[in-house]
């Protein structure tokens, strides 16, 4: 099937729904200046992810995780929202879609497209909490301890500060996920974009649908949902989703 074939039937799927549930990962974001990394040429050349966004390795090398983070903090900060995040809100602006977006990223680009149903199922890298006296203060207070890799430590009791993101070895944001799975199991259409399904719970979200409602893939890669999926596209989410939503 052709590019073109595929944007047509994208469209008529987005043409048919009321309710549409959406679970994006960090193929969503590339186009957006923010690295993949789960790339192999991405963010993490000397650790992997699971290492840098491990809890118990937080508690006992922090500093690790904040050399890492620092150029991801950056793009995170300046970073814009792509066509891809704005072709979701135009769904809700334009076409009067309710688009609700369970999101795996934590830049906080859908939230400036104007999307207005977002849930961070992995939390935010915009504000940090004590593990000492849980104060909890905004991204921007520490932009130059970030900016330079250095760990964050509490301004009024000098314990560790953590970003508010999901580790491994931490449970998911309890509300976020909770919309999330009603989201999923209220929609009459299902979208995959940007994520190879591979980390869990989030991954699991679009099994959550009832039977007969369809499931859209738009990922460079395949996932596991692939053959149970009513459209599968791999190329980039900015090729395809804005184009099938000018269709609308």
């Amino acid at each position: 099937m052709s590019h073109e074939q595929e944007i047509q039937q994208l469209a008529q799927l987005l043409k048919n729904a009321k309710y549409i549930a959406v679970l994006t990962g960090a193929g969503m974001s590339t186009e957006s200046g923010i690295p993949d990394y789960r790339s192999t040429d991405g963010l993490y050349r000397t650790l992997t992810s699971e290492e840098v966004f491990d809890i118990d390795r937080f508690h006992h090398a922090p500093q690790q995780f904040y050399q890492v983070i620092g150029p991801l903090y950056t793009s995170i900060v300046q970073a814009q929202p792509n066509a891809g995040h704005l072709a979701l809100h135009e769904l809700e602006e334009r076409c009067g879609k309710t688009v609700h977006i369970a999101t795996q990223n934590i830049d906080g680009l859908h939230q400036k497209a104007g999307s207005k149903h977002v849930y961070e199922v992995h939390g935010t890298m915009h504000t940090l909490t004590c593990l000492k006296c849980r104060h909890q203060t905004t991204d921007d207070v520490h932009l130059a301890d970030f900016q330079a890799g250095k760990t964050v430590f509490c301004e009024k009791c000098g314990g560790l500060m953590k970003p508010d993101i999901t580790f491994y070895g931490e449970s998911l944001p309890e509300e976020a996920f909770t919309r999330s799975m009603k989201a999923f199991r209220s929609c009459d259409l299902a979208m995959v974009l940007g994520t190879s399904l591979v980390v869990y719970p989030a991954a699991s979200l679009p099994s959550w649908r009832k039977d007969g409602v369809p499931l859209v893939i738009l990922n460079r890669s395949h996932t596991a949902a692939d053959n149970e999926a009513a459209l599968v596209v791999h190329a980039g989410i900015g090729e395809i989703l804005p184009e099938a939503v000018k269709l609308l």
